[in-house]
Formats: structure tokens, sequence, C-alpha cells
């Protein structure tokens, strides 16, 4: 009897093992880690703009070329891989965030891009170092005359076992804050 709860004992074990490495295998899927953005900033703001296409120009200093449109530079091994082009991530998140505050996104509005120069995470170590530079550009829709531009850059340290996903969408938040911020953006909104 001894023996069949020894027995007994193992299979739950390898089953318990089975199971959670099947579970793990589902978190690494090709297309790559969907995250999903909620505005959350307190600002408030007024004007209207119309927010167009961003672009991701960060480049790999150790290949000199430019980072795989959906993945962010980190120092740890592997990557990390978007669901789709980091531009398109923080350009949604942008719209999201400005229409939160009470900006109106609006197609007459001025037309505001920007260009994600680097997006990188630093994670060796017991912190994790955070850089997030965007260059924000408004210009005029008829004339594409740029009428403001500036850039906004997001340096952070942050605990290594807290809550990455949250402090990289926290980022993008500080950045639109930062850009909420400029009386030389607000002035060219209203």
């Amino acid at each position: 009897m001894g023996g069949v709860g020894a027995v007994s004992q193992r299979f739950y074990s390898v089953l318990f093992t089975l199971c959670v490495a099947v579970s793990l295998v589902g978190c690494g899927t090709p297309s790559g880690l969907t995250i999903d953005y909620a505005p959350s900033s307190t600002k408030t703001a007024q004007g209207n703009v119309n927010v167009g296409d961003f672009k991701y120009s960060a480049v790999n200093p150790r290949t000199s070329k430019p980072m795989p449109q959906d993945v962010i530079r980190n120092t740890a091994m592997g990557e990390i891989k978007l669901d789709r082009d980091v531009s398109k991530f923080v350009r949604d998140a942008v719209f999201n965030e400005l229409r939160f505050v009470g900006v109106k996104v609006v197609p007459t509005g001025m037309l505001l891009t920007g260009d994600i120069e680097e997006f990188f995470i630093d994670d060796l170590g017991y912190s994790i170092d955070w850089t997030y530079r965007v260059k924000y550009t408004l210009e005029e829709k008829t004339s594409g005359k740029a009428v403001y531009s500036s850039v906004k850059n997001i340096q952070r340290k942050t605990n290594k076992f807290g809550n990455p996903l949250g402090v990289l969408k926290e980022n993008v938040k500080m950045s639109v804050e930062e850009l909420l911020e400029d009386p030389e953006f607000i002035k060219a909104i209203n």
C-alpha cells in the first residue's frame, strides 16, 4: 500500500509539472506580447489635434541597425516583442491620453506626429533603467508647416521586481503629460 501512495504522489507531481509547462508555453507566442493601454493621466487640457502617424527610429547600438519595428530594446537575454509595431502602440496610446484629458482629437486639427527615437530598458543588475524619448511635431495640415517641435525624454530607475508592463505604459503617459505641460504645445492646438 505504501508503494501505491508513492506512485500516486509521483503521478500527481508529474501531472502538475506537465500542466505548468503547457501553461507557460502559451505565454510565449510568436505573435508577440499584447499590451492593453488604458489612459490614466490626471491632467486636463483643451484644444484640437489630429493624431497622425508615428515612426520608430531607434537603433541598436551593438549592430548600428534599426531596431525591428515590433521590438523594444533591452539588455536582458531575449527580446521584448510586441504583437504590433511599437509606433502603432505609442500612437494609439498618445491618441487615447489626449482624448482622455479633454483634447478634441479631430481630423481637422493640427497634425501631431511623433518619432520614437529611443525605447530602451536596461534590466541588468538590481534595478531597471528606462529611457523613452519621443520627438513630437505639430504641423498645419494644409501647408505642412511645422508650428511646434520638441523632444520629450523620460528617464527613470525602477524596482526590478515591480510591474514592468505598468512602468512601460507609465513612461508613455509621462511623455504625453510633458507634452501637455508645454505651453507652446497648448498654444499651438488652441
